[in-house]
């Protein structure tokens, strides 16, 4: 007997010492990471969490290590860019995918993009922003500069300097004039993946050489039944969730608020997020020329619990865009997660999304026919219901595990 369970020990043993000697594939995530103040960190490290249930997942952050958030699970490992043999470690991996987008917070993606190619997720496919900081490390002096000399080098031709000057102090005008900056992500990138036709598109038209694209899904947070349908109160809830600016048409939306209100006295619009440069006394003081006192709440930033809050009671969303930087909205998949039926503009990622899901409306509505979507919706419980039922539906389709699965397949790793 004593022979017997020696054996099944000595067997346990030799498959512990099999298992110890076999490692999992690995993929190698370089990206911004929590606590900084960037959505692709937050959605680099949901996907993580996902991608480390079938491979070790080794995350190359900016900074020393000990500023970052702690792995979410195990099977995910930092390590710093700034460390004396990352860059050299890094060319030895097979499997590299760099997280790219519109900010400052990219650098390092970008200097060891340069050093080591590989394949890049474009959260953005407009990339002035990232350039304009990262100008400041490579002319201090003279970061316009260096960034003008830039975007000459790409889009120069017959456009004279000053013309390309005065382009880059507007958005609009950047987007008119093809202005997007992905050809030089481009030159290093084995492959792109992007969020949208649309990205994939302006990618074709602005890349310098010829890279393999591939339109990815974006990951939804887990998804939470919400009461969509419900007959609205007399005291119906709006809410956007984001940024104000003059390029998520905050001012039409105020004006349209104001129509709303005057239709059913009690409704209440809140905007959760931070104003633009313009700052909140500027949306203060146009909610008070739209609407009666109180009923606009500019919040700016809100933590977790208010926004959660904020989703799970609200009756409808209004999330638009004026012009589109080929990104998908964090804010907008939330919206989805919640159930919580929402307008959009019909432009970009949120243009593709699904008829039965959201809501569209054309790009810079005027405030006349965003009013008339908004009370439509607040009059009709069931299509309310329809759009609750259709977001929940999409977010359930588009969860982290089934984009990091996604992922797994493209890198060949299942």
């Amino acid at each position: 007997m004593s022979r017997a369970i020696d054996a099944v020990r000595d067997a346990a043993s030799s498959l512990r010492r099999q298992r110890a000697g076999r490692r999992r594939p690995h993929l190698v995530l370089v990206t911004p990471w929590p606590p900084q103040q960037s959505g692709i960190a937050g959605y680099s490290a949901r996907l993580a969490r996902e991608l480390a249930r079938f491979v070790d997942v080794e995350v190359v952050v900016s900074g020393p290590v000990g500023d970052y958030e702690g792995p979410p699970q195990p099977g995910v490992r930092l390590i710093s860019a700034s460390a004396p043999d990352t860059t050299e470690w890094l060319r030895s991996q097979q499997h590299v995918l760099y997280c790219m987008g519109n900010s400052g917070f990219h650098g390092h993606v970008y200097t060891l993009l340069r050093e080591h190619p590989g394949a890049v997720l474009l959260h953005d496919v407009q990339l002035t922003g990232f350039f304009g900081a990262f100008a400041g490390t490579q002319r201090p002096g003279d970061p316009d500069g260096w960034l003008l000399d830039q975007v000459e080098r790409h889009y120069g031709g017959e456009t004279p300097r000053e013309q390309l000057r005065r382009a880059m102090l507007s958005s609009q005008e950047r987007d008119a004039r093809g202005i997007y900056m992905t050809a030089e992500i481009s030159r290093f990138a084995q492959r792109l993946f992007v969020h949208s036709r649309f990205a994939a598109d302006v990618v074709a038209r602005d890349r310098g050489r010829s890279v393999p694209v591939t339109v990815m899904p974006f990951g939804v947070p887990p998804a939470a039944a919400h009461g969509g349908g419900a007959p609205t109160t007399q005291t119906p809830l709006i809410v956007h969730m984001g940024a104000l600016s003059e390029t998520k048409s905050t001012a039409a939306l105020i004006e349209a608020f104001g129509a709303v209100q005057r239709r059913h006295p009690g409704a209440r619009l809140v905007l959760a997020g931070s104003a633009d440069e313009s700052g909140p006394a500027h949306w203060e003081a146009l909610a008070r020329e739209h609407a009666p006192a109180g009923s606009i709440e500019i919040s700016g930033y809100v933590d977790e619990e208010r926004y959660e809050t904020l989703l799970r009671t609200a009756d409808l969303a209004v999330q638009l865009r004026a012009i589109s930087n080929g990104e998908a909205s964090a804010a907008v998949a939330d919206c989805l997660a919640a159930g919580l039926p929402t307008i959009v503009t019909d432009l970009g990622w949120t243009g593709e999304l699904p008829r039965d899901a959201v809501r569209h409306i054309t790009p810079e509505p005027p405030a006349p026919l965003l009013a008339e979507q908004i009370d439509a919706l607040i009059a009709d419980p069931r299509e309310r219901a329809e759009l609750s039922a259709g977001a929940l539906a999409f977010a359930r389709q588009h969860s982290f595990a089934t984009v990091a699965q996604a992922y797994l397949r493209e890198f060949g790793l299942v």
